[in-house]
């Protein structure tokens, strides 16, 4: 079996997955609400979501003095070799942040590509409560956003504010759909396998 075989089929073991649980919580009678969008309006919503933050993160840093925001010497491309690892590990903290509050922790945990779109994305096989798929959805831009963004601050890098940045522009998309989780106290989240965004189960 080749390797994007397996993919294909770990992928559609995933979504054979989510359409037996809704099923399930369908049976036990829970009312579904869905808060799925497309990759696509997730990416284009980032000049909404995160690029205020940015800018607010820029305007701090000039506000405080803390050195200049650009310098000769500064090695954009390492800037953006080190923003494409943290990709990866931007995904691997939501499977972190997540697999807390699951049963069989990161065995819930599937990490792939929407080739589409070329976006990473990590999903969760295990019905959360709000709370948690919250905590799990905002970690990632939390400590390699905010996180980095401090570590620059403190030390006046503007090699990591640069870091920082592109990682609070790349959570974007989570902070769209914690905007849609936010208003949920109970029941339970069931993470799409194939678009941003989740379906919630209730009485």
């Amino acid at each position: 079996m080749g390797r994007q075989e397996k993919v294909n089929k770990a992928k559609q073991k995933i979504i054979d997955n989510y359409e037996k649980q809704k099923e399930d919580f369908g049976q036990r009678g829970y009312k579904e609400s869905s808060e799925v969008f497309s990759a696509a309006k997730a990416n284009a919503m980032v000049f909404v979501t995160s690029f205020p933050i940015a800018l607010a993160l820029i305007l701090i840093w000039v506000l405080a003095d803390r050195g200049p925001i650009w310098t000769a010497d500064l090695n954009f491309i390492l800037v953006l070799a080190l923003v494409l690892v943290t990709v990866y590990i931007h995904e691997v903290l939501h499977g972190v942040g997540w697999c807390l509050g699951t049963k069989e922790k990161w065995k819930s945990i599937y990490i792939g590509m929407m080739w589409s779109s070329l976006t990473p994305y990590c999903h969760c096989k295990e019905p959360l409560e709000p709370g948690k798929y919250l905590f799990g959805c905002m970690l990632p831009g939390t400590l390699l956003g905010l996180g980095i963004y401090v570590a620059a601050f403190v030390t006046g890098s503007n090699f990591f504010l640069w870091v920082s940045l592109f990682n609070v522009l790349a959570a974007g998309g989570d902070l769209l759909i914690a905007w849609y989780a936010r208003k949920y106290r109970a029941g339970y989240v069931l993470d799409h396998p194939t678009e941003c965004g989740f379906v919630i189960f209730q009485k």
